[in-house]
């Protein structure tokens, strides 16, 4: 079963929210993901996830946004997640 990481940076001001996401991808092993909790889509995020090996999907939440995010070739998590109901 997959580690979820709850990163919760809905009420946080600009740059906070992507500080913290990519501190949390550097620390972010196999088998592990993190659902970042936004109040909008971290567009420019998203092409870093990309550049950097990541996969990520955005769904609607209480808030805003909640934003999966594994490792590229960590297929297993891939599909963890995919089941996750919000």
């Amino acid at each position: 079963m997959a580690r979820e990481i709850v990163l919760d940076v809905h009420e946080l001001p600009a740059p906070e929210p992507m500080e913290q996401a990519l501190d949390a991808l550097e620390k972010m092993t196999d088998g592990e993901y993190i659902k970042m909790i936004h109040r909008m889509q971290p567009f420019p995020l998203y092409n870093i996830l990309f550049e950097n090996g990541f996969k990520y999907e955005a769904r609607d939440g209480t808030t805003g946004f909640d934003i999966y995010i594994w490792h590229a070739k960590d297929t297993e998590t891939e599909q963890f997640i995919k089941h996750i109901k919000n």
